[in-house]
């Protein structure tokens, strides 16, 4: 498992090598590649989130890349900061630009971008969603742990108000509204393993549980959010499933691959903006 520094084809990433990324290409690859994000929740699973990717795409011309975010930074504790975005003056939304940059290097550039992470990557996932939208063409929000509401009112975190001066980026909900959004949690995925952020306590916040008590009530409360502002989100609620990481991306992979299969779901959006 890449809970195991590194992980299997481990590539450091050549603008800050404090971090790096697994690119595994598209099979047989003809024509022009989709690109898809996988982000590893707090086990740093990186290996299982390929395999389970590859299982469900099967033969599709699909690349992956999966980020790889370290436990420990500078020989100070870092495991929870991507989740954030913005923590501990690393900006993982840069970072993760960057690993595309190179990645297009690697193999080419990408026509079209899927982003999609599992508890703690889903965390990164929709928090980069909700300010770089504009890089993607469809969002997978697996089994969040804790999630950012469509709420002004609410403080950065748990809701939008202070973003800006927290992350020194405007969200861009116009650019969502672009695109889809899937949310996605297991039917019995309810407190195992999950992780309370209080007042007072690393990246707490008095409304840490704003959303509910379990991932099941909180992904249904985010999916609820985005739809009051309008954004196209689904909720799939996976049957007999807790917090899986396996059964889990074989749906996102599935998701993803009737969004490919759909003409014209989502407007062309070049990566990166270019």
């Amino acid at each position: 498992m890449s809970a195991l520094f590194p992980p299997s084809n481990y590539c450091p990433l050549q603008a800050d090598p404090r971090f790096g990324f697994v690119f595994s290409p598209a099979p047989g690859k003809k024509g022009h590649n989709v690109l898809v994000i996988a982000i590893h929740g707090s086990d740093r699973d990186v290996d299982g989130m390929i395999a389970a990717l590859r299982d469900g795409f099967g033969d599709r011309e699909i690349a992956i890349l999966a980020p790889f975010f370290p436990n420990q930074i500078d020989n100070a504790d870092h495991a929870d900061g991507y989740k954030f975005l913005v923590s501990g003056g690393i900006d993982y939304a840069d970072v993760l630009d960057a690993m595309i940059a190179q990645s297009k290097a690697l193999d080419g550039d990408f026509d079209t971008a899927y982003l999609y992470g599992f508890s703690g990557g889903a965390q990164f996932a929709e928090r980069y969603g909700l300010f770089c939208a504009a890089h993607l063409c469809g969002l997978v929000i697996a089994a969040p742990g804790n999630v950012t509401l469509i709420d002004e009112t609410l403080e950065w975190w748990p809701g939008l108000a202070g973003a800006k001066a927290q992350t020194d980026r405007a969200p861009d909900l116009k650019s969502l509204r672009q695109i889809p959004v899937a949310v996605m949690v297991g039917a019995q995925d309810c407190t195992w393993g999950l992780v309370a952020r209080p007042l007072g306590t690393p990246h707490g916040s008095a409304f840490e549980a704003v959303a509910g008590d379990s991932r099941l009530a909180r992904a249904r409360t985010l999916h609820a959010s985005f739809q009051n502002a309008g954004i196209s989100s689904s909720l799939r609620e996976i049957a007999d499933v807790a917090h899986d990481l396996h059964p889990m991306t074989l749906n996102a992979a599935d998701q993803i691959a009737r969004w490919i299969d759909v003409k014209n779901t989502a407007p062309t959006s070049p990566i990166n903006g270019e």
